[in-house]
């Protein structure tokens, strides 16, 4: 008999319209959201239905009434406290309260589209995943929300920092299909001859501009070691078919590089993932051993990730009081303190966001703003301020519900606002096509002279 418990692990779900943001695009096998210029002069676009999507490594709490093993987090610095505790779950219906769904008119519905429809019905689980998508739908909140099993096992993929695809990050095309975002270096898209823009209509020869984002992904991630013919349409050229062999990815989660001869340390963060905090204490440490005159945390087109992730990140660069503060619609809050060791000590700090900054992103960004341990540079950011629990249900699917809004140490609400820069640059795609990044350039001027 199937056990119908979930296992709960509170995350910050990086959501797009409407799923999940754009830019933070799964990764065709591809990632979620890895940072780079390119992305980062892109608006996040409205609608795109994968539920990654949420990048990031997913670490499920444990549960005691879980029997289904979860994944090992990943290893936390040893600075850092363990991970907050997931909220306590809602209590159980009582046995004699129903739930309000007319079985006996579903079926009187079935029964009538299987004699009368014509065309192919959906088939198997799919019937009751629909159902329960129309009814998540309902809800009218675009970061609550349902994955199938592939979907879901997808998630937590990406949360761990690694995949099986063809190495690239990408968004729903206007027009249908799936336009390549970025293409991770020396990695098989990259190989095959793909370039940033094309956009693929058909996977080993299905269309796919009619389905969901995260519908395609499925199609075009696989095994290592398969191939995968893609149908490529490129600016104003003939459609082509392109064939990659998968490979397994490890996300670059952290990108480093001196500047400015040597005076200005640059860190980048595409994602709060399970091994994100890790990575990004080896690289600050490192960075800092040099001495800058200034540091660069990069954070444009980072969509967001895990809670724990961002409040251990956050605590690098802010050195006493909170992160942030989460509230329930009911009032109920939970102030979450900073933790482990503080990194930055007296180094000037400049954090790049932008459009493509959500969640965990604005979190982190928001912290050290309201410290006043760094200056934000770039554009106003995305704007996503509510927290949502992954339930992994007994086949394997995952049902995110929000369940709470959180704000920044001094209260300061961004859901559907977003966090202003401190000093404000559009990046714009003419600089991109240029080979550009005003923003880089101001912050590293910033940091040269305090202005």
């Amino acid at each position: 008999m199937k056990d119908h418990t979930t296992t709960i692990a509170k995350i910050f779900v990086v959501t797009l319209a409407a799923t999940i943001l754009a830019l933070t695009t799964f990764g065709l096998g591809v990632y979620v959201g890895t940072r780079t210029h390119a992305s980062a002069a892109l608006p996040p676009t409205p609608a795109i239905a994968v539920e990654r999507a949420l990048p990031l490594a997913v670490s499920p709490q444990p549960n005691a009434n879980v029997q289904t093993p979860s994944p090992e987090p990943a290893p936390r610095p040893t600075a850092l406290a363990s991970a907050p505790s997931p909220t306590p779950r809602p209590a159980a219906r009582a046995a004699d309260e129903k739930i309000p769904l007319d079985t006996a008119l579903l079926q009187e519905v079935w029964t009538l589209l299987q004699q009368q429809f014509y065309g192919d019905l959906p088939q198997g689980e799919e019937v009751t995943y629909d159902a329960i998508r129309g009814i998540v739908d309902r809800l009218g909140d675009q970061h609550t929300g349902f994955s199938d099993p592939k979907a879901a096992a997808m998630f937590i993929s990406d949360m761990e920092g690694q995949f099986e695809g063809i190495g690239a990050q990408v968004e729903l095309a206007e027009s249908g299909g799936v336009r390549l975002q970025y293409l991770f270096a020396n990695q098989p898209a990259e190989k095959a001859g793909l370039l940033a823009g094309d956009v693929i209509t058909a996977v080993d020869g299905k269309d796919v501009t009619k389905l969901t984002l995260m519908e395609a992904i499925v199609l075009i991630r696989g095994p290592r070691g398969t191939k995968v013919v893609l149908t490529i349409h490129r600016a104003d050229q003939p459609a082509m078919d392109v064939t990659v062999t998968r490979a397994r990815i490890e996300i670059p989660v952290v990108e480093t590089k001196t500047l400015a001869d040597g005076k200005i340390q640059y860190v980048s963060l595409s994602e709060f993932s399970s091994v994100a905090p890790k990575r990004l204490s080896d690289a600050v440490n490192t960075a800092l051993a040099k001495k800058p005159a200034g540091l660069i945390l990069d954070l444009r087109g980072n969509p967001g990730g895990l809670l724990d992730a961002a409040v251990s990140i956050g605590s690098y660069f802010v050195p006493r009081g909170s992160i942030l503060i989460e509230r329930s619609k009911d009032g109920a809050e939970k102030v979450y303190q900073r933790q482990g060791t503080y990194l930055l000590g007296s180094t000037p700090l400049v954090v790049l966001v932008d459009g493509g900054s959500a969640s965990a992103a604005e979190i982190v960004a928001g912290a050290i703003q309201d410290a006043g341990t760094g200056v934000l540079i770039g554009e106003k950011t995305y704007g996503k301020g509510s927290v949502q629990i992954p339930n992994v249900l007994s086949d394997g699917s995952q049902l995110r519900v929000t369940i709470a809004h959180w704000f920044t140490p001094k209260d300061r609400g961004i859901h559907g606002t977003g966090l202003e820069p401190d000093v404000k640059v559009s990046l714009t795609k003419e600089d991109v096509a240029a080979k550009r990044d005003p923003q880089l350039d101001r912050a590293v001027e910033y940091l040269l002279t305090g202005k």
